[in-house]
C-alpha cells in the first residue's frame, strides 16, 4: 500500500485505508489500557464526537497537546517522536470502523511505501509507523475512547504531514473536522532567504472596543452583518458575512453544492466566508471536501458542522451549517439553520428574517489606488470585538501574484493609510471577513498577510464575473488541487484538452503535462537563512500564526486536561496557559503559536516527459531564468514556484535553473 507523498497517482489527496485490515492492535507506541474493540454493533447514524485532542508524550513526563486546528511542531532534533490521537464518541465505535489516513513529507519511491507489519499490526515506511485504531468497549465518563497511534522518523524529511480520522457509517465514511490534525517538520537548517518573523515584531495595538474609521464612510449596517464563526472544541475559525444573494458566487461552486443550496429553506440567508478556515480531511466522503445532499440530512457528526456565529455582539450557538467550499479559491458558503432564523433576526434588530438584507457584491472593484477599502473581521486577541481597518491598494496590488492563493479569481493587496502604518492591517481570526467599498458593498474576502509588510491579501469577488467555471477541476486526466493545511499541490495535465487554469495571475504561461505533486516547505519565521543571491525576500504568508481559542473539551485518559472551557492563547500569555489552566503535566507547544515562512519546496512526485524530470524530494530554495543568470531568486511561496515551473518546465534540463540545498553544484552562480 502507498504511503504517499503519497503515491498514489491521479488523486488529490492519496490516502491510506487500514481501519478494515484484519488482525488485533498490538501497537506499544503508547501504553492502552483498554480493550482493543467494542463488540457493540448498534447503528451508528447518531453518533457524535464528543472530545478530540492529539497528544505527545515527552521523555521529561510533560506532554504537549494540540487541540484541533492547533498543529504539532517537531523539531528534527526532538527524540520524542510519538503522537497518539485520542477522541470520544457518545455510543461505542469500533476500532476497525476507524479509518486513518496519512499523507507525508517523503517522495514517491519504492522506500516511501507504507508495508503492513503483520507481527505488530501496523503500517510502517522508513519515515511513519501507524498503528490501528483500537477502542474501548466500556463507556466513561466523557463518552467512548478510540485512539489512533503515530510516530514519526528522524529520517522524515521537513515538511507538513497531514493526518485524518473518517469513520465508516453503512459503508460511508464521514469525517468530522475536529478528526482534522497537521504535524510540521520545519526547515530549520538555515536554507531558504528567510527575514526575521516581521510578525512578531512590537507594534501599538487598537486597545478593544477602540475602531479605525474611514472619514465620511457610515459602516453601520455593515458592522451587523459581519459575524465569528467558531466550532465547539475548536479553535477559534475566524469571521464572514451575511448575504442573501449568493448568485454571483455560484459558478465557483460543484453541482453537489449547489444542490445543497437550493434545499436550503426560505428565507435563505448565507454566510460568505473563507475556505481555508475548515481543514480538509484526508479522505473522501459526504462529510469531506466538500459536503453534498441536504444541509440538515441525517447521518453521524450533525453537530461537526454546525457552527456558532456571534452576530452583533450576540452568541448564537449552532446557527450555520457549512455547505460546501472551493479550497483553491478559498471561498465557503455556508447557510443559517431555519429554527435560528428568529434569534438572528432578534440579534441584527429586526421583526423578522425577511427583512434581514446582508451584505451585497459590488459590480467591480474601484483600481484607484486612492479609494478607501475597509477590511473588516474579528481577530482572536480581541475575542468578540469587531474591527476595522482602512487601507488602500498597494502600488502594483491589482491583480497581485503576492499570494499563496491558486483559484481563478483575481488578487488584490491592501496597505495601511500613512495615519494607521502602526495598526495592524491583518490578524488572525480576521480570516473571511468582508472587505468593502465607500458604499458598503463587498469587494472581497480577507484572506492572507504577507509576512514582510504591513499588507492584507484578498480575494476580489468581483472578477467572479469574468470566470465561465470557477471550481477547480477533479478528474483523473485533469487536475487541479491545492491543500492549504499541508499546503500540497496537485497538478495532472493528461488530456491534451484539459485547462485547469491559470491561478488568477496576471502573467501568461503555458500549463504542465503530466502529473506534478509539489509541497511547500515551512520554517520559523524567526530564523535567518544566508541569502547569498542580492535578491529582497518576500517571505510568504500568514494564514498558520499567531493566536487560538479554545472552546470545548479536551479530555485525556478519562480526564478533562483544560480547567476553563474558553482560552484564549497568544504567545504572549502562552507560559501563564500552560501554568495555570492545564492538568496533569499536559501543556501547549510554544514552536505552534510562532510564525511560519515558506523555506521552499519539495517535488513529491512526477510523471510526465522525460526533459521535465524533476528532482524529487530535495529542498528546493531558489530559482532563475536562464544558466546565464547570476544568483537564484529565493521560492518566496509554492504558488510563485508554479508559475516559475510553468514558464521553464518544458526547458531541457530545466533542472540546472534551480537552487537545491546542499547541492553547492546546482547553487553556484
Amino acid at each position: 500500500m502507498s504511503a504517499g507523498a503519497t503515491v498514489l497517482r491521479r488523486s488529490p489527496r492519496v490516502r491510506v485505508w487500514l481501519g478494515m485490515l484484519a488482525g488485533a492492535w498490538l501497537l506499544a507506541l503508547l501504553p492502552v489500557t483498554s480493550a482493543s474493540a467494542s463488540t457493540a454493533d448498534e447503528p451508528l447514524d447518531g453518533v457524535e464526537l464528543v472530545s478530540s485532542v492529539m497528544w505527545q508524550p515527552l521523555a521529561n513526563g510533560s506532554k504537549y497537546i494540540y487541540p484541533p486546528g492547533i498543529p504539532a511542531v517537531l523539531r528534527q532534533s526532538e527524540t520524542d517522536r510519538t503522537f497518539r490521537i485520542e477522541q470520544y464518541f457518545n455510543m461505542a465505535v469500533r476500532g476497525p470502523d476507524l479509518v486513518p489516513h496519512i499523507r507525508g513529507t517523503w517522495p514517491s519511491s519504492s522506500g516511501a511505501d507504507l508495508v503492513f507489519d503483520q507481527k505488530q499490526s501496523v503500517w510502517r515506511n522508513q519515515f511513519v509507523t501507524l498503528g490501528q485504531p483500537a477502542c474501548d468497549d466500556y463507556r466513561s465518563q466523557y463518552g467512548y475512547r478510540c485512539v489512533v497511534d503515530l510516530r514519526v522518523s528522524a529520517k522524515a524529511p521537513t515538511g507538513t504531514i497531514g493526518l485524518s480520522v473518517g469513520l465508516t457509517v453503512r459503508g460511508i465514511e464521514f469525517t468530522h473536522p475536529n478528526s482534522i490534525f497537521w504535524i510540521i517538520i520545519p526547515e530549520e537548517s538555515g536554507a531558504g532567504f528567510a527575514e526575521p518573523d516581521m510578525l512578531s515584531a512590537s507594534k501599538p495595538k487598537i486597545d478593544a472596543g477602540e475602531q479605525e474609521t474611514a472619514d465620511g464612510v457610515d459602516l453601520t449596517d455593515v458592522r451587523k452583518n459581519v459575524v465569528r464563526i467558531t466550532l465547539e472544541g475548536n479553535f477559534s475559525l475566524g469571521s464572514g458575512y451575511l448575504s442573501r444573494d449568493i448568485e454571483p458566487l455560484r459558478k465557483l461552486f460543484r453541482p453537489q453544492v449547489l444542490q445543497a443550496v437550493d434545499q436550503v429553506a426560505a428565507p435563505k440567508i448565507y454566510v460568505v466566508t473563507a475556505a481555508h478556515l475548515f481543514p480538509v480531511a484526508y479522505s473522501y466522503g459526504p462529510m469531506g471536501d466538500p459536503l453534498g445532499g441536504s444541509p440538515e440530512a441525517d447521518g453521524p457528526f450533525q453537530g461537526g458542522y454546525r457552527y456558532d456565529l456571534n452576530v452583533n455582539g450576540q452568541r448564537l450557538p449552532q446557527a450555520a451549517v457549512l455547505l460546501g467550499r472551493n479550497v483553491e479559491s478559498d471561498v465557503a458558503l455556508m447557510a443559517i439553520r431555519p429554527e435560528l432564523l428568529s434569534r438572528l433576526a432578534a440579534a441584527l434588530g429586526v421583526a423578522s428574517a425577511n427583512d434581514i438584507k446582508g451584505l451585497s457584491i459590488a459590480p467591480s472593484i474601484d483600481v484607484n489606488e486612492s479609494a478607501v477599502k475597509v477590511a473588516l473581521g474579528y481577530p482572536a486577541a480581541l475575542e468578540e470585538t469587531l474591527v476595522e481597518r482602512v487601507g488602500k491598494l498597494a502600488h502594483g496590488g491589482y491583480p497581485t501574484d503576492d499570494t499563496s492563493n491558486f483559484g481563478p479569481l483575481y488578487k488584490f493587496k491592501l496597505e495601511a493609510m500613512e495615519t494607521s502604518s502602526n495598526i495592524d492591517m491583518a490578524e488572525p481570526g480576521m480570516s473571511g471577513g468582508p472587505v468593502v467599498n465607500g458604499a458598503g458593498q463587498v469587494i472581497g474576502l480577507n484572506i492572507e498577510r504577507p509576512n514582510d509588510t504591513n499588507s492584507l491579501i484578498a480575494l476580489d469577488l468581483t472578477s467572479v464575473n469574468r470566470l465561465t467555471s470557477g471550481y477547480a477541476l477533479d478528474d483523473k486526466r485533469c487536475m487541479l488541487r491545492f491543500n492549504p493545511i499541508d499546503r500540497i499541490l496537485t497538478i495532472v495535465k493528461e488530456d491534451p484538452a484539459c485547462d485547469y487554469g491559470h491561478f488568477g495571475s496576471p502573467r501568461h504561461f503555458s500549463l504542465l503535462q503530466g502529473e506534478w505533486m509539489i509541497q511547500e516547505i515551512l520554517g520559523f519565521a524567526s530564523d535567518a537563512g544566508g541569502d547569498n543571491t542580492g535578491h529582497q525576500p518576500i517571505n510568504g504568508h500568514a494564514i498558520i500564526n499567531g493566536h487560538a481559542i479554545i472552546n470545548g473539551h479536551a479530555i485525556i485518559n478519562g480526564h478533562a486536561i483544560i480547567r476553563s472551557q474558553f482560552l484564549v492563547v497568544n504567545r504572549d500569555n502562552l507560559a501563564s496557559i500552560n501554568d495555570r489552566e492545564l492538568r496533569w503535566g499536559y501543556m501547549l507547544n510554544p514552536d505552534s503559536f510562532r510564525s511560519f515562512v515558506p523555506k521552499g519546496v519539495r517535488i513529491l512526485d512526477y510523471h510526465g516527459p522525460a526533459t521535465a524530470a524533476a528532482p524529487l524530494g530535495a529542498l528546493i530554495t531558489g530559482t532563475r531564468e536562464s544558466r546565464s543568470d547570476h544568483g537564484f531568486n529565493p521560492v518566496y511561496s509554492i504558488r510563485e514556484f508554479a508559475i516559475w515551473l510553468h514558464r521553464n518546465a518544458s526547458q531541457e534540463n530545466y533542472s540546472q535553473l534551480l537552487c537545491v540545498h546542499g547541492d553547492g553544484a546546482t547553487c553556484d552562480p
